[in-house]
């Protein structure tokens, strides 16, 4: 059995429980409900118990509680990895790859040799297509019997039909 849990009564439980029932976030109104319990003298075990959460979860919310009342509760997200490459550089990939009718294969082969990084498949879909919103290009048919002067052997036969 734990002891009692020291919290720091920052606002009257009134108007506790009014934050708590004017709440939109979820994450932060589980958290106003565990301070609650903590102030009608519930032990972090008993109150751990009830919301089915973690004792450790508990007491780091009562700890940000204690130390920045309301404003300790909100979840602090830092925004994840840096990219490997910029978004000013991937502009600049855009621009070098524009009229060279690369898919998205080849583009993954360009970036990862050209600037040393291991982009998958997805990853650069997202950045070209999700982020910097570059248009598919529309796909045509290739004839596998064409021949590769097809453009000098038009020019030949126009010339002699003039």
């Amino acid at each position: 059995m734990t002891r009692k849990t020291e919290i720091i009564r920052h606002i009257p439980e009134a108007e506790l429980e009014q934050l708590y029932r004017e709440e939109k976030n979820t994450r932060i109104k589980e958290r106003l409900q565990t301070i609650l319990l903590l102030y009608r003298g519930y032990r972090a075990d008993e109150t751990a118990e009830i919301l089915r959460r973690g004792y450790a979860t508990v007491r780091r919310w009562k700890d940000a509680w204690n130390k920045g009342g309301y404003e300790g509760l909100k979840p602090n997200f830092t925004g994840g990895y840096k990219p490997m490459i910029s978004s000013s550089v991937w502009d600049e990939i855009i621009e070098e790859i524009k009229d060279k009718a690369m898919t998205l294969k080849d583009v993954q082969v360009y970036v990862n040799t050209k600037y040393g990084t291991n982009y998958a498949y997805t990853s650069v879909w997202d950045w070209i297509r999700k982020k910097k919103k570059v248009p598919y290009g529309k796909p045509y048919l290739r004839d596998i019997r064409r021949p590769e002067d097809a453009e000098e052997i038009l020019k030949k036969h126009r010339q002699s039909l003039e």
